[in-house]
């Protein structure tokens, strides 16, 4: 499965490549994902501009230039690949997991610009697609998710509100992705109680500031 680390990396190859490119065309080839692709996908990335592209959590973001927003999770082994027009490149993929170059079987879905492709390989299938129509369907969706752990919003007093007086085992706690994006617990001595998580926070924010 793909870690946050991971999904930074194709974030920002992404954002290297397609940002302010606009989409000639795309093909689907499976529907059936995680969640079946919605019947108008197709329609709302065809001609449109990607402003900008970011990342939430473990969801890729495609910002269009008519404000929607196309949400992109990969899954358990869902990979980027970059496919140039008339070059061969010895590696296709846009992280460091999974296959280096693109797998003959389990291409879903083919982004084509005018000179390049994107495409979304995926065995397991648990990856998936969603198109937001709006700012407020985005704020919606992502409402549910606290703030990532190097983000301003979490901090000291973040942790101090929401682990205080809790009498769930703090682990099982952290694990609350209403409250908390991702951790890692390795190794789990680091988190054998939230007083030393919350020194770890501080010195993160002294040298972040």
């Amino acid at each position: 499965m793909p870690e946050l680390p991971e999904v930074e990396i194709v974030k920002q190859s992404l954002k290297k490549k397609i940002k302010n490119k606009k989409i000639i065309k795309v093909v689907v080839r499976n529907r059936n994902l995680r969640f079946k692709l919605q019947s108008d996908f197709e329609k709302n990335l065809t001609n449109r501009t990607i402003n900008q592209i970011s990342r939430i959590a473990k969801y890729l973001i495609l910002i269009f230039d008519n404000h929607k927003y196309c949400i992109i999770h990969l899954g358990m082994s869902g990979t980027v690949h970059l496919i140039n027009n008339n070059q061969k490149i010895e590696m296709t993929n846009l992280s460091f997991y999974q296959s280096k170059i693109l797998p003959k079987k389990h291409n879903h879905i083919e982004i084509i610009f005018s000179k390049f492709k994107i495409i979304y390989n995926d065995p397991r299938r648990f990856g998936f697609f969603k198109i937001l129509n709006n700012e407020h369907e985005f704020k919606s969706y992502f409402n549910k998710l606290g703030p990532e752990a190097l983000n301003d919003d979490f901090n000291i007093k973040y942790l101090k509100k929401n682990l205080k007086n809790k009498k769930k085992y703090k682990k099982k706690n952290l694990k609350n992705k209403k409250k908390y994006q991702k951790f890692t617990f390795r190794p789990k001595v680091c988190f054998r109680n939230w007083k030393y998580l919350c020194k770890r926070n501080i010195i993160l924010f002294q040298n972040k500031s």
